[in-house]
């Protein structure tokens, strides 16, 4: 019997590539390919939008000039990206899949102002877990007693809720909006209260907080800024804390000076002129 080539029965070391092996994580060939023919199918819809007010009479803009129908059809490409990836959860080996990227990209318009909406709801849903991070962080260096620690706290929150209210003027979901208005407003407590441990840091934070309020719609903030500083000042007064007293007098004034808001303005006069 003649002896066996044990080469032929070895397994082999090296199995055929796979051609839909991953070039990133959770990227490979296939999906890349499905994004191709979305991107496809909306710049279809974009250009679908330009025959279309071609035909109906709508006017185009003409900044692009000869290039508005190559501008229509990105737009289109984008609106789909988003209307398929973003909107909603497609099954990308079902034909009404490019169908709907077709129509996302005739109704660019629409679908990119809600890919937008969606964005900005998800990057306030963001600032406002940061920022009620930020105030539970406050109030454990405040129980601390350790002033160090809480002027450290109160200066890290200050860029946080300032961010926090600039955001709530561009976000459009109102229940968005007021989780960022209730959240900044329990930061103002919070800092009312590490005044005990860490007063100037905190008058700072107040007039920082509500001159940001005031300018960023949000009055309601900056108000009960304003009302916090006058119980701080009021407790000064009991302590015979002059210095601090006219400190906060003086922040009083800055944030009339610096506010937009008629409102607001009128209540930090009021505040700064209460007899002493």
């Amino acid at each position: 019997m003649p002896p066996q080539n044990s080469n032929q029965d070895a397994p082999h070391d090296h199995a055929a590539p796979d051609p839909n092996n991953e070039l990133v994580e959770g990227i490979n060939r296939t999906t890349l390919l499905y994004f191709a023919f979305v991107l496809a199918a909306g710049a279809v819809g974009g250009l679908l939008y330009w025959i279309t007010a071609k035909w109906t009479g709508t006017q185009l803009p003409v900044v692009f000039g000869a290039a508005t129908v190559l501008v229509l059809m990105l737009l289109g490409a984008l609106a789909a990206a988003v209307g398929v990836y973003v909107l909603t959860a497609s099954d990308m080996s079902a034909i009404r899949t490019y169908v709907f990227a077709v129509l996302c990209g005739l109704a660019w318009q629409p679908v990119l102002a809600a890919g937008t909406r969606m964005a900005s709801n998800a990057a306030a849903s963001s600032q406002t877990a940061q920022l009620g991070q930020q105030v539970q962080q406050i109030q454990t260096a405040t129980q601390s007693g350790n002033t160090t620690q809480v002027t450290a706290a109160v200066q890290q929150t200050v860029p946080v809720i300032t961010k926090s209210l600039e955001l709530s003027s561009t976000v459009a979901d109102q229940d968005k909006k007021n989780q960022i208005l209730d959240t900044s407003k329990q930061a103002v407590n919070q800092l009312e209260q590490s005044a005990a441990q860490a007063p100037e840091a905190s008058v700072d934070a107040l007039q920082n907080v509500s001159v940001t309020a005031a300018n960023s719609s949000a009055p309601s903030v900056a108000i009960q800024g304003i009302q916090s500083l006058n119980r701080i000042r009021q407790n000064a007064l009991l302590r015979h804390d002059l210095a601090l007293s006219d400190r906060i007098q003086r922040t009083l004034g800055n944030i009339a000076a610096q506010s937009k808001d008629a409102t607001v303005q009128t209540a930090a006069k009021q505040a700064a002129t209460q007899p002493q």
